[in-house]
């Protein structure tokens, strides 16, 4: 239930607002 499977095409023209969300969400797939 990660949220990059279908939000990383959403996050792009939002990247300035997520980019924490990002790199957070990805750190946490990564750890998985």
């Amino acid at each position: 239930t990660n949220p990059l499977g279908y939000d990383t095409p959403l996050k792009i023209p939002f990247y300035p607002n997520l980019l924490t969300l990002d790199v957070k969400g990805f750190n946490y797939v990564l750890v998985i």
